[in-house]
Protein backbone atom coordinates (compact mmCIF):
# COMPACT_ATOMS: atom_id res chain seq x y z
CA UNK A 1 0.00 0.00 0.00
CA UNK A 2 1.78 3.59 -1.15
CA UNK A 3 1.32 6.47 0.80
CA UNK A 4 -1.73 7.94 -0.83
CA UNK A 5 -3.38 4.69 0.03
CA UNK A 6 -2.36 4.67 3.39
CA UNK A 7 -3.78 8.26 3.88
CA UNK A 8 -7.01 7.25 2.28
CA UNK A 9 -7.93 4.22 3.88
CA UNK A 10 -6.12 4.03 7.03
CA UNK A 11 -7.62 3.40 10.39
CA UNK A 12 -4.67 4.03 12.66
CA UNK A 13 -5.78 6.62 14.69
CA UNK A 14 -2.46 8.62 14.17
CA UNK A 15 -3.36 8.97 10.37
CA UNK A 16 -7.03 9.32 11.03
CA UNK A 17 -6.11 12.36 12.90
CA UNK A 18 -3.40 13.88 10.15
CA UNK A 19 -6.11 13.09 7.09
CA UNK A 20 -9.29 15.18 9.60
CA UNK A 21 -6.27 17.76 10.73
CA UNK A 22 -5.42 18.02 7.16
CA UNK A 23 -9.04 18.57 5.18
CA UNK A 24 -10.00 21.13 7.79
CA UNK A 25 -6.74 23.13 7.39
CA UNK A 26 -7.31 23.25 3.55
CA UNK A 27 -10.88 24.37 3.92
CA UNK A 28 -10.40 27.23 6.06
CA UNK A 29 -6.48 27.93 4.35
CA UNK A 30 -9.02 27.90 1.30
CA UNK A 31 -11.71 30.39 2.91
CA UNK A 32 -9.56 32.89 3.92
CA UNK A 33 -7.68 33.43 0.52
CA UNK A 34 -11.23 33.62 -1.17
CA UNK A 35 -11.90 36.53 1.72
CA UNK A 36 -8.45 38.46 1.42
CA UNK A 37 -9.37 39.47 -2.36
CA UNK A 38 -12.34 41.64 -0.75
CA UNK A 39 -11.24 42.04 3.01
CA UNK A 40 -7.94 42.35 4.93
CA UNK A 41 -6.92 39.12 6.93
CA UNK A 42 -6.71 39.95 10.56
CA UNK A 43 -6.06 38.26 13.60
CA UNK A 44 -9.84 39.07 14.29
CA UNK A 45 -11.22 37.42 11.29
CA UNK A 46 -8.62 34.22 11.78
CA UNK A 47 -9.95 33.53 15.12
CA UNK A 48 -13.52 34.31 14.42
CA UNK A 49 -13.44 31.49 11.67
CA UNK A 50 -11.55 29.55 14.02
CA UNK A 51 -14.20 30.00 16.89
CA UNK A 52 -16.81 28.23 14.57
CA UNK A 53 -14.97 25.41 13.40
CA UNK A 54 -16.17 23.67 16.70
CA UNK A 55 -19.58 23.90 15.12
CA UNK A 56 -19.27 23.46 12.02
CA UNK A 57 -17.09 20.18 12.44
CA UNK A 58 -19.73 18.43 14.99
CA UNK A 59 -22.67 19.44 12.41
CA UNK A 60 -20.15 17.45 9.62
CA UNK A 61 -19.15 14.65 11.99
CA UNK A 62 -22.74 14.19 13.28
CA UNK A 63 -23.70 13.76 9.65
CA UNK A 64 -21.08 11.48 8.63
CA UNK A 65 -20.85 8.86 11.48
CA UNK A 66 -24.57 9.04 12.66
CA UNK A 67 -27.18 10.00 10.21
CA UNK A 68 -25.78 8.33 6.96
CA UNK A 69 -24.91 5.01 8.60
CA UNK A 70 -28.56 4.70 10.49
CA UNK A 71 -30.77 6.39 7.65
CA UNK A 72 -28.71 4.91 4.61
CA UNK A 73 -30.03 1.42 4.93
CA UNK A 74 -33.69 2.28 6.01
CA UNK A 75 -36.53 2.78 3.13
CA UNK A 76 -38.58 5.78 5.98
CA UNK A 77 -36.90 8.74 4.92
CA UNK A 78 -38.98 10.94 7.05
CA UNK A 79 -36.83 10.94 10.13
CA UNK A 80 -34.19 11.91 7.84
CA UNK A 81 -35.21 14.95 6.19
CA UNK A 82 -36.34 16.36 9.14
CA UNK A 83 -32.96 15.77 10.84
CA UNK A 84 -31.55 17.50 7.70
CA UNK A 85 -34.21 20.27 8.54
CA UNK A 86 -32.77 20.56 12.13
CA UNK A 87 -29.27 20.52 10.98
CA UNK A 88 -29.63 23.35 8.15
CA UNK A 89 -31.63 25.63 10.75
CA UNK A 90 -28.70 25.12 13.72
CA UNK A 91 -26.06 26.13 10.79
CA UNK A 92 -28.25 29.13 9.74
CA UNK A 93 -29.37 30.70 12.86
CA UNK A 94 -27.23 28.69 15.79
CA UNK A 95 -24.13 29.94 14.24
CA UNK A 96 -25.31 33.15 13.67
CA UNK A 97 -26.31 33.54 17.32
CA UNK A 98 -23.27 31.98 18.55
CA UNK A 99 -21.00 34.21 16.29
CA UNK A 100 -22.38 37.88 16.66
CA UNK A 101 -24.05 37.04 21.15
CA UNK A 102 -21.05 35.04 22.21
CA UNK A 103 -17.77 35.22 19.93
CA UNK A 104 -18.17 39.38 18.77
CA UNK A 105 -18.56 40.62 21.82
CA UNK A 106 -14.92 38.76 23.11
CA UNK A 107 -13.11 39.55 20.23
CA UNK A 108 -14.04 42.65 19.07
CA UNK A 109 -15.69 44.56 21.94
CA UNK A 110 -16.77 47.58 20.11
CA UNK A 111 -18.74 45.20 17.20
CA UNK A 112 -22.20 46.09 16.58
CA UNK A 113 -25.09 43.75 16.22
CA UNK A 114 -26.86 44.08 12.49
CA UNK A 115 -30.29 44.02 12.92
CA UNK A 116 -31.42 41.57 10.75
CA UNK A 117 -29.13 38.92 11.98
CA UNK A 118 -31.84 36.55 12.19
CA UNK A 119 -33.27 37.96 8.92
CA UNK A 120 -34.33 34.98 6.39
CA UNK A 121 -31.44 35.95 3.40
CA UNK A 122 -28.84 35.87 6.23
CA UNK A 123 -29.81 32.76 7.53
CA UNK A 124 -30.13 31.32 4.07
CA UNK A 125 -26.25 33.11 3.59
CA UNK A 126 -24.78 31.28 6.36
CA UNK A 127 -26.03 27.87 5.50
CA UNK A 128 -24.76 28.53 1.92
CA UNK A 129 -21.24 29.66 2.97
CA UNK A 130 -21.06 26.90 5.05
CA UNK A 131 -22.27 24.15 2.46
CA UNK A 132 -19.87 23.45 0.28
CA UNK A 133 -17.12 22.34 3.28
CA UNK A 134 -20.09 20.31 4.44
CA UNK A 135 -20.74 18.33 1.18
CA UNK A 136 -17.17 18.11 0.29
CA UNK A 137 -16.77 16.64 3.55
CA UNK A 138 -20.06 14.20 2.98
CA UNK A 139 -19.09 13.47 -0.93
CA UNK A 140 -15.87 12.09 0.22
CA UNK A 141 -17.06 9.86 2.81
CA UNK A 142 -19.10 8.38 0.50
CA UNK A 143 -16.89 7.92 -2.06
CA UNK A 144 -14.74 6.48 0.28
CA UNK A 145 -16.96 4.04 1.72
CA UNK A 146 -17.78 3.04 -2.01
CA UNK A 147 -14.26 2.22 -2.84
CA UNK A 148 -13.69 0.42 0.91
CA UNK A 149 -16.91 -1.58 -0.22
CA UNK A 150 -15.43 -2.53 -3.65
CA UNK A 151 -11.73 -3.55 -1.87
CA UNK A 152 -13.49 -5.81 0.47
CA UNK A 153 -15.61 -7.22 -1.96
CA UNK A 154 -12.84 -7.90 -4.09
CA UNK A 155 -10.99 -9.32 -1.44
CA UNK A 156 -13.90 -11.97 -0.57
CA UNK A 157 -14.04 -12.87 -4.56
CA UNK A 158 -10.67 -13.65 -3.71
CA UNK A 159 -10.97 -15.32 -0.81
CA UNK A 160 -13.36 -17.47 -2.24
CA UNK A 161 -11.38 -18.11 -5.16
CA UNK A 162 -8.05 -19.25 -2.90
CA UNK A 163 -10.83 -21.37 -1.12
CA UNK A 164 -12.10 -23.27 -4.51
CA UNK A 165 -8.87 -23.43 -5.94
CA UNK A 166 -7.43 -25.38 -2.23
CA UNK A 167 -10.23 -27.56 -2.50
CA UNK A 168 -10.31 -28.75 -5.84
CA UNK A 169 -6.35 -29.41 -5.07
CA UNK A 170 -7.46 -31.50 -2.17
CA UNK A 171 -9.83 -33.72 -4.48
CA UNK A 172 -8.89 -36.99 -6.99
CA UNK A 173 -11.33 -36.59 -9.61
CA UNK A 174 -14.19 -36.13 -7.02
CA UNK A 175 -17.25 -36.59 -9.86
CA UNK A 176 -15.49 -40.11 -9.97
CA UNK A 177 -15.42 -40.42 -6.24
CA UNK A 178 -19.15 -39.21 -6.24
CA UNK A 179 -20.51 -41.44 -9.02
CA UNK A 180 -18.47 -44.22 -7.05
CA UNK A 181 -19.97 -43.78 -3.42
CA UNK A 182 -23.30 -43.67 -5.19
CA UNK A 183 -22.12 -47.15 -6.53
CA UNK A 184 -21.37 -48.46 -3.04
CA UNK A 185 -24.40 -47.21 -1.96
CA UNK A 186 -26.59 -49.70 -4.32
CA UNK A 187 -24.64 -52.39 -2.80
CA UNK A 188 -24.74 -51.57 0.66
CA UNK A 189 -28.93 -51.80 0.48
CA UNK A 190 -28.27 -55.36 0.21
CA UNK A 191 -26.01 -56.21 3.11
CA UNK A 192 -28.50 -53.90 5.38
CA UNK A 193 -25.61 -52.28 6.81
CA UNK A 194 -25.32 -48.63 8.34
CA UNK A 195 -22.87 -48.31 5.93
CA UNK A 196 -26.04 -47.36 3.54
CA UNK A 197 -26.57 -44.16 5.86
CA UNK A 198 -22.97 -43.26 5.62
CA UNK A 199 -22.51 -43.18 2.40
CA UNK A 200 -25.92 -41.65 1.66
CA UNK A 201 -24.91 -39.00 3.88
CA UNK A 202 -21.20 -38.06 2.71
CA UNK A 203 -22.78 -38.44 -0.48
CA UNK A 204 -25.14 -36.00 0.12
CA UNK A 205 -22.17 -33.59 1.77
CA UNK A 206 -19.93 -33.53 -1.49
CA UNK A 207 -23.03 -33.08 -3.69
CA UNK A 208 -23.47 -29.65 -1.40
CA UNK A 209 -20.03 -29.09 -1.43
CA UNK A 210 -19.85 -29.53 -5.66
CA UNK A 211 -22.85 -27.12 -6.81
CA UNK A 212 -23.67 -24.79 -3.97
CA UNK A 213 -20.01 -23.93 -2.66
CA UNK A 214 -19.43 -22.02 -5.51
CA UNK A 215 -22.62 -19.55 -5.45
CA UNK A 216 -22.36 -16.68 -3.50
CA UNK A 217 -25.34 -17.29 -1.61
CA UNK A 218 -28.01 -20.41 -0.72
CA UNK A 219 -31.17 -20.64 1.03
CA UNK A 220 -30.83 -21.13 4.69
CA UNK A 221 -32.56 -24.56 4.09
CA UNK A 222 -29.30 -26.04 2.14
CA UNK A 223 -27.03 -24.86 4.61
CA UNK A 224 -29.20 -26.49 7.24
CA UNK A 225 -29.51 -29.64 5.07
CA UNK A 226 -25.67 -29.76 4.90
CA UNK A 227 -25.20 -29.58 8.89
CA UNK A 228 -27.56 -32.13 9.27
CA UNK A 229 -25.86 -34.83 7.27
CA UNK A 230 -22.96 -33.41 8.93
CA UNK A 231 -24.31 -34.39 12.24
CA UNK A 232 -25.63 -38.01 11.29
CA UNK A 233 -22.55 -38.85 10.21
CA UNK A 234 -20.55 -37.78 13.38
CA UNK A 235 -23.36 -39.93 15.23
CA UNK A 236 -22.84 -42.58 12.90
CA UNK A 237 -19.48 -42.92 13.43
CA UNK A 238 -19.14 -42.73 17.52
CA UNK A 239 -22.71 -44.13 18.06
CA UNK A 240 -23.96 -43.31 21.94
CA UNK A 241 -21.06 -41.67 22.51
CA UNK A 242 -21.99 -38.66 20.90
CA UNK A 243 -25.06 -36.98 21.84
CA UNK A 244 -26.69 -34.09 20.05
CA UNK A 245 -29.63 -31.74 20.60
CA UNK A 246 -30.17 -30.93 17.20
CA UNK A 247 -33.51 -28.65 16.67
CA UNK A 248 -33.53 -25.69 13.98
CA UNK A 249 -36.87 -23.28 14.77
CA UNK A 250 -36.73 -21.47 11.10
CA UNK A 251 -39.79 -19.02 10.02
CA UNK A 252 -37.87 -18.60 7.03
CA UNK A 253 -36.32 -21.33 5.34
CA UNK A 254 -35.87 -19.44 1.69
CA UNK A 255 -33.65 -16.64 2.95
CA UNK A 256 -29.94 -16.41 1.37
CA UNK A 257 -26.84 -17.26 3.27
CA UNK A 258 -23.25 -17.13 2.58
CA UNK A 259 -22.36 -21.22 1.85
CA UNK A 260 -20.59 -23.07 4.68
CA UNK A 261 -21.07 -19.89 7.03
CA UNK A 262 -22.65 -22.19 9.98
CA UNK A 263 -21.52 -25.94 9.85
CA UNK A 264 -17.93 -24.38 10.75
CA UNK A 265 -19.08 -23.82 14.12
CA UNK A 266 -21.04 -26.88 14.67
CA UNK A 267 -17.59 -28.64 12.97
CA UNK A 268 -15.32 -27.41 15.67
CA UNK A 269 -17.49 -28.39 18.28
CA UNK A 270 -17.75 -31.96 17.73
CA UNK A 271 -13.76 -32.11 16.07
CA UNK A 272 -12.27 -30.42 19.37
CA UNK A 273 -14.44 -32.27 22.04
CA UNK A 274 -14.51 -35.32 20.55
CA UNK A 275 -10.78 -35.63 20.63
CA UNK A 276 -10.11 -33.88 24.00
CA UNK A 277 -12.83 -35.71 26.05
CA UNK A 278 -13.25 -39.34 26.98
CA UNK A 279 -16.77 -40.42 27.19
CA UNK A 280 -20.43 -39.29 26.34
CA UNK A 281 -20.09 -35.78 24.36
CA UNK A 282 -22.97 -33.80 24.46
CA UNK A 283 -23.71 -30.61 22.23
CA UNK A 284 -26.42 -28.55 21.43
CA UNK A 285 -27.32 -26.96 18.70
CA UNK A 286 -29.46 -24.06 17.89
CA UNK A 287 -30.65 -22.57 14.90
CA UNK A 288 -33.57 -19.52 14.47
CA UNK A 289 -34.43 -17.36 11.72
CA UNK A 290 -36.58 -14.46 10.69
CA UNK A 291 -36.77 -11.93 7.91
CA UNK A 292 -34.19 -9.99 9.04
CA UNK A 293 -31.48 -12.54 11.16
CA UNK A 294 -30.10 -15.93 11.79
CA UNK A 295 -29.10 -16.45 15.04
CA UNK A 296 -26.85 -20.00 15.20
CA UNK A 297 -26.38 -21.21 19.03
CA UNK A 298 -23.97 -24.01 19.99
CA UNK A 299 -22.96 -25.52 23.21
CA UNK A 300 -20.87 -28.25 24.60
CA UNK A 301 -18.76 -28.97 27.69
CA UNK A 302 -15.90 -26.70 27.83
CA UNK A 303 -12.26 -29.26 28.06
CA UNK A 304 -10.27 -27.82 31.14
CA UNK A 305 -7.04 -28.21 29.28
CA UNK A 306 -4.86 -25.27 28.27
CA UNK A 307 -4.77 -26.50 24.57
CA UNK A 308 -8.65 -26.32 24.52
CA UNK A 309 -9.20 -23.31 26.64
CA UNK A 310 -10.84 -21.54 23.68
CA UNK A 311 -11.83 -25.02 22.04
CA UNK A 312 -9.89 -24.15 18.85
CA UNK A 313 -12.02 -21.15 17.86
CA UNK A 314 -10.10 -18.34 17.56
CA UNK A 315 -6.92 -20.12 17.34
CA UNK A 316 -7.50 -22.93 14.30
CA UNK A 317 -7.08 -21.64 10.99
CA UNK A 318 -10.78 -23.26 10.08
CA UNK A 319 -11.65 -20.61 12.28
CA UNK A 320 -9.60 -17.61 11.37
CA UNK A 321 -10.98 -18.01 7.63
CA UNK A 322 -14.25 -18.00 8.98
CA UNK A 323 -13.98 -14.79 11.08
CA UNK A 324 -12.20 -13.13 8.39
CA UNK A 325 -15.46 -14.44 5.92
CA UNK A 326 -17.94 -12.58 8.59
CA UNK A 327 -16.06 -9.36 8.62
CA UNK A 328 -15.62 -9.53 4.61
CA UNK A 329 -19.77 -10.16 4.46
CA UNK A 330 -21.32 -7.65 6.98
CA UNK A 331 -18.62 -5.70 8.42
CA UNK A 332 -19.88 -4.47 11.32
CA UNK A 333 -23.01 -6.12 10.69
CA UNK A 334 -22.69 -9.41 12.76
CA UNK A 335 -22.41 -10.76 16.40
CA UNK A 336 -20.05 -13.10 17.21
CA UNK A 337 -20.30 -14.23 21.17
CA UNK A 338 -18.27 -16.48 22.47
CA UNK A 339 -18.14 -17.40 25.72
CA UNK A 340 -15.58 -19.83 27.96
CA UNK A 341 -17.31 -20.67 31.27
CA UNK A 342 -18.44 -24.17 32.31
CA UNK A 343 -19.63 -24.77 29.17
CA UNK A 344 -18.15 -23.22 26.00
CA UNK A 345 -21.35 -21.63 23.95
CA UNK A 346 -21.19 -19.78 20.63
CA UNK A 347 -23.64 -17.48 19.67
CA UNK A 348 -23.09 -15.87 15.95
CA UNK A 349 -26.23 -13.40 14.76
CA UNK A 350 -25.89 -12.53 11.03
CA UNK A 351 -28.15 -10.51 8.97
CA UNK A 352 -30.22 -12.74 5.87
CA UNK A 353 -29.78 -11.97 2.32
CA UNK A 354 -33.39 -11.58 0.60
CA UNK A 355 -31.75 -12.00 -3.09
CA UNK A 356 -28.77 -13.12 -5.07
CA UNK A 357 -26.19 -9.82 -5.52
Amino acid sequence: MNFIDTLIYSEAKGIRILRHTLFWTTDMVSYLVVISANTEITPVIVFGLLSRFPLVMGVVYFILYYLIPKYSIEKNRVPLALWILGMLAFVGIGIRFYRYYLINPILDPQSIVPPDIFSFSRILGEIFSWMAVTGMAIAIKLIKTKSELQRKNDALMDEKRIAELNFLKAQMHPHFLFNTLNTLYSDAIKTNSKSEQIVLRLSSLMRFILDECSKPLIPLEKELKVIDDYLELEKLRHGNRLQIDWENSIRTPHVLISPLLLLPFVENSCKHTLSLQRGVIQIKIRVSSNENFITLYVENELIPTKQSALNGVGHGMGMKNVRKQLELLFRQNYTLDIKADSKYIVNLVVPTSKSHE
